[in-house]
């Protein structure tokens, strides 16, 4: 007679139901940060069910051989994660409520921090393939769209005083202000194309010597159909740094690159004498108005007055309050005017902290100049969606130097 193991089965199932759990924790930490249209009506409280998930995930993990929570290197990082997100909550003057909440927050960076390297790069596998399923939807609905048929639909807001509205196609969220566009920017089910854009780019980087998946060239394209120019400059930046991990000849690459904008670019100025998506969306945010760049526009010419006022105060080290509605929203200025140069040096640590930690050297290097690229474009870095990828390459391993745990896909 043949043995049947019943305990095997029994730990198998366990470390499944830890890893399951892990996972969909995660997807919901990096997608609500992005803002999907589904978890509006929770605002931030999308992190209670993405914390207690990883809760469950821990406690499965503790009660197997072989756990699935490794690490005890997290110590300082999560000490200065706990240290940065409390003096960011405090600097803007949250209520009681938000400080509640970001004890959540907490609990999904633990998860974070003590994952082995292997299982941050099956999570970085899952994420992409999740969000391809989003896309592998979403895209053939917008293009229905832009073809003409006729899709059912419902007006939705985002926010309090209804900052944005949109027209939700389901599939897919349509901006209001770009209803009379022919060919409008594609941000899934997303509040805006950059956050679907950037958040594809980092996860692609992450993804290095596996873009030939179907998962990651759905990322691509819909990173181009968001019509970001963050994003498009994100993607020819890990492009570039992707090869170098790779140890591939670069500067071949980067010739051909450059030949390759440069048709394009001559393309779009003489297509249609000009009037099209690519030049009126990207091209003309390059040009250069008096000694500034014309897509420099994440914060008004007021505020960037007050921000060389408030570089020379006092006020630089703890940073101060201010009005998003009139002078802007995100990238470096924003970060330094409202957290100071404590939130900044905070930041650094923390960011420090793991990545002393990295197995390879170049990866180390490529997740720094993005994460130094992300905090000068957008400055959320304790976003889940932005620090997940950047997280799970740092500690990417040395091209034939994987183990069998790191080829291993979720």
């Amino acid at each position: 007679m043949l043995a049947f193991n019943i305990k095997s089965l029994y730990l198998i199932r366990k470390e499944q139901c830890a890893m399951i759990c892990l996972n969909l924790g995660i997807m919901l930490a990096f997608f609500g940060s992005i803002h999907p249209w589904i978890l509006w009506p929770l605002k931030e409280l999308y992190v209670i069910p993405a914390s207690l998930l990883i809760v469950a995930s821990v406690l499965f993990s503790n009660s197997m051989k072989k756990p699935v929570y490794t690490r005890h290197d997290f110590f300082i990082a999560l000490i200065t994660y706990i240290f940065v997100s409390y003096y960011m909550l405090l600097t803007s003057q949250a209520n009681i409520n938000g400080m509640i909440i970001n004890l959540f927050n907490i609990i999904i960076m633990y998860g974070l921090l003590r994952l082995e390297p292997d299982r941050l790069k099956q999570i970085s596998t899952f994420l992409a393939k999740a969000f391809a399923c989003i896309l592998i939807f979403s895209i053939p609905w917008f293009i229905l769209y832009i073809l003409g048929y006729p899709l059912p639909s419902t007006n939705i807001s985002y926010g309090d005083d209804a900052l944005y509205t949109y027209s939700n196609y389901y599939f897919f969220l349509l901006d209001d202000r770009f209803l009379t566009s022919i060919i409008p920017r594609f941000s899934s089910i997303f509040l805006e194309p950059g956050h679907l854009g950037t958040a594809s780019v980092l996860l692609l980087m992450s993804q290095c010597g596996n873009w030939k998946k179907w998962y990651n060239i759905t990322l691509i394209a819909a990173t181009i159909l968001s019509f970001s120019l963050a994003a498009y400059v994100f993607l020819v930046v890990i492009i570039i740094l992707n090869s170098w991990m790779k140890k591939e000849h670069i500067f071949l690459k980067i010739i051909c690159f450059t030949l390759l904008l440069g048709c394009i670019t001559a393309g779009a100025f003489l297509y249609n004498n000009g009037e099209n998506m690519l030049h009126d969306l990207i091209l003309v945010r390059l040009e250069i108005e008096d000694g500034e760049m014309a897509g420099d526009n994440r914060v008004t010419d007021d505020f960037k007055k007050e921000f060389e006022n408030y570089l020379d105060s006092s006020d630089i080290m703890f940073g101060r309050e201010m009005d998003t509605k009139s002078s802007g929203n995100s990238g470096y200025r924003v970060f330094l005017y409202e957290y100071g140069f404590i939130g900044f040096i905070l930041i650094i640590i923390f960011y420090s902290s793991w990545m002393a930690h990295a197995r390879y050297k170049r990866a180390l290097i490529s997740a720094l100049i993005m994460a130094v690229l992300l905090f000068i474009v957008r400055g959320y870095m304790l976003w889940f969606s932005f620090f997940i990828p950047i997280f799970a390459t740092t500690f990417l391993p040395e091209p034939g130097k994987e183990t069998i745990k790191d080829r291993k896909q979720v």
